[in-house]
């Protein structure tokens, strides 16, 4: 049974007379069935989330009953099941307010004024436009897109999208300054320890370029390894002319997904060799469709046809051959969030729909 808050509830059920009961403000004033005259607090539940139905078609066996009677109170399948001390409050005028003088009595005001303001604050920064820092991959191909529509279907605004990079995210998220962060590559524990919420929204497909006029088709997941970590420096150990190669890639301590996600998946614990290092994989495309003798590995969103994108361990970077596991450079596109409420969840539960997945389809691989 779900847990209630603490509150006992004593409204009629279905059948129950209108003249038992009668509204003052936001309370409800009761005073039938033999109780006494008793105040229910109706903004207190409702700022909780439950309606009377939770208490009153759900906690009964029956819905024939006229009401909740004192002899009701005594058995366990009566608001006692819940309100017994150890879920709820430990005394009846915690919720029902006509012992003023008590200690719950002032400890559930109290407690109300906190819920108000809380909700007063929730409803103020629902207000604000939703933020995202992280992965470029999902800064720049998912979200343009995704918030524009998320916006259209909601209401919801949504402000700046950064792609500072994976590692920039993950800290703008833990420090509170932008709702949305995003990763693209494996969460470590230690990241799922300190991250509340985290979400699986597709693939991306890590490519392996070079330029067009690079008669090489093809490597092996050994043959990235040894061009990758500096051991093979010449395009002829591959089948290629006789021409050193030139390894492009985002800057190794710039926190990029990227960067991270291809040494897990190639280099293991090695270290990248010699290489020239550019600011993010756009540079190293553009660089790279002008170099003969360059190779690059980014994501497959960021393909050009000024580059040629090579099979790797004989399969292609393509949605069938990531999807039956043939080709096997890939990594899980997440967002990440402190909390899962309001306008947070509401863009979680878009992004999953057929409509958000989409959008993710159109340059990575739908989770769904």
């Amino acid at each position: 049974m779900r847990k209630l808050p603490g509150l006992l509830v004593l409204l009629a059920l279905a059948g129950f007379t209108q003249s038992a009961w009668a509204t003052s403000g936001e309370t409800i004033l009761y005073g039938g069935g033999g109780q006494g005259r008793v105040t229910f607090d109706g903004q207190l539940h409702a700022s909780k989330g439950y309606v009377c139905n939770d208490c009153h078609l759900q906690l009964f066996q029956t819905q024939k009953k006229g009401l909740i009677t004192l002899a009701d109170h005594k058995k366990d399948a009566s608001c006692f099941a819940c309100h017994n001390g150890k879920a709820a409050f430990k005394t009846c005028d915690g919720c029902h307010r006509d012992v003023p003088q008590s200690a719950t009595f002032q400890q559930a005001a109290a407690d109300t004024l906190q819920m108000r303001k809380a909700a007063a604050a929730q409803a103020s920064a629902a207000a604000l436009p939703l933020t995202y820092e992280g992965a470029t991959t999902i800064g720049t191909k998912i979200l343009p897109e995704a918030s524009k529509l998320f916006t259209e279907r909601t209401g919801i605004p949504f402000g700046a999208i950064g792609g500072a990079g994976a590692n920039a995210g993950f800290k703008a998220v833990l420090e509170g300054r932008t709702q949305l962060g995003g990763l693209a590559s494996e969460m470590s524990e230690q990241q799922k320890a300190q991250i509340a919420v985290h979400e699986v929204i597709g693939f991306d497909v890590m490519g392996v370029f070079v330029n067009p006029k690079n008669p090489v088709t093809g490597l092996s997941k050994a043959d990235l390894k040894e061009i990758f970590t500096g051991r093979a420096t010449n395009w002829k150990q591959f089948g290629g002319s006789d021409k050193a190669i030139t390894v492009y890639s985002e800057k190794l301590t710039g926190g990029r997904a990227t960067v991270k996600a291809f040494q897990d998946m190639v280099l293991g614990t090695e270290k990248y060799g010699p290489l020239k290092e550019l600011d993010d994989a756009t540079d190293c495309i553009e660089d790279l469709a002008q170099d003969e003798s360059g190779i690059a590995a980014s994501s497959m969103s960021f393909a050009t046809p000024h580059v040629k994108a090579i099979t790797v361990d004989g399969a292609a970077p393509s949605r069938e051959a990531v999807q039956s596991g043939a080709y096997p450079l890939k990594r899980p596109l997440i967002l990440i969030a402190q909390q899962l409420t309001g306008p947070i969840k509401s863009f979680f539960d878009f992004i999953l729909t057929p409509d958000g997945q989409a959008i993710v389809g159109k340059s990575f691989v739908p989770v769904k």
